[in-house]
């Protein structure tokens, strides 16, 4: 059996029904234009913000504009949005709903996107039934994203900060050990500044000599700084050297004291967001073309049926 189809065009077959389809794309046009109205569909705005990330440490192997995509799109931002715009309430979601976390999430992931451009910035982009709402919900996105770097920046420059101050005061205690080595032979041995003590002893000592003089006293002293100068020469170097570590190891204490406390953004606007005076969704024109067309595209195979079934009948 040829299906009725294959026997006549689709355009004789509209021709022949033209009034049902007439009246079909009527009916079909006006229940969408209802169903698309405000009353049942409500209006959503869309406002967006350009930005750059700046300031930015490197955390991975990612670009700046992937690593701001990957904290924008982060639990801790999300729930603080939800948290600050109250979107449970906005979005009609009940706490008591057994999938409310999902249901939450899902509503968020979908009126609000990020989305890198072609010149490695971020495209921040929000959709909502109210337009100053969607446009206080990005710059909000970048103020949370600002902190948040901050935060992440701060722990990691703080674990920083607090090796520099454990090995500081790891240099201190070895230069106070030190200092009191060279204590203890100046108080039991006499042994202080090596060079010129060396060379003011051992005059003295080869003079009373040579003048005939007691050295017995001379000769103990000259005896201690001969056994004991090079232990202090050693100290006194070490000490020395420590002392250059030290004022290094100050300066990048310092240094990562500085970024402790210093207040900066991590991301430029380039574009500001704005409350939206014009509709974003629904597109009404686009649903509406979009129902006539798939009801008559029904209507016709539903024709076809009709005119196959009649034509087949036994006469």
């Amino acid at each position: 059996m040829n299906p009725y189809l294959n026997n006549k065009t689709l355009l004789e077959l509209a021709l022949k029904w033209k009034y049902h389809l007439g009246v079909i794309a009527l009916i079909a046009g006006a229940i969408s234009i209802v169903l698309s109205s405000p009353v049942f569909l409500r209006p959503k705005y869309k406002s967006t913000s350009i930005v750059y990330p700046v300031n930015m440490g490197k955390y991975s192997e990612e670009s700046y504009t992937e690593q701001m995509m990957e904290i924008l799109n982060s639990g801790d931002i999300r729930d603080k949005m939800i948290t600050a715009f109250k979107l449970d309430e906005h979005y009609r979601i009940s706490p008591k709903y057994q999938f409310f976390k999902t249901a939450l999430y899902g509503k968020f992931a979908e009126e609000v996107t990020f989305r890198k451009t072609e010149n490695e910035a971020v495209k921040i982009q929000v959709l909502d039934t109210d337009p100053l709402v969607a446009c206080a919900m990005v710059d909000s996105l970048r103020k949370f994203y600002d902190l948040k770097v901050q935060s992440l920046h701060r722990v990691k420059v703080a674990e920083e900060l607090n090796i520099r101050n454990l090995e500081l005061q790891r240099l201190k205690r070895g230069m106070d050990s030190m200092a009191n080595c060279l204590g203890d032979l100046g108080r039991k041995y006499g042994v202080m500044e090596i060079t010129g003590q060396s060379e003011g002893i051992s005059t003295a000592y080869f003079t009373a000599i040579a003048n005939g003089k007691d050295v017995t006293r001379l000769k103990e002293y000259f005896d201690n700084v001969a056994a004991k100068s090079p232990e202090a020469r050693s100290l006194m170097l070490r000490v020395e050297g420590m002392s250059n570590q030290v004022v290094k190891v100050q300066e990048l204490r310092d240094d990562a004291y500085r970024e402790l406390t210093k207040s900066i953004t991590y991301s430029v606007v380039v574009t500001p967001p704005y409350p939206s005076d014009k509709k974003d969704w629904p597109k009404r024109s686009i649903i509406v073309l979009m129902s006539v067309i798939f009801t008559l595209m029904m209507a016709m195979v539903v024709i076809g049926v009709i005119e196959n079934r009649n034509n087949t009948k036994p006469i």
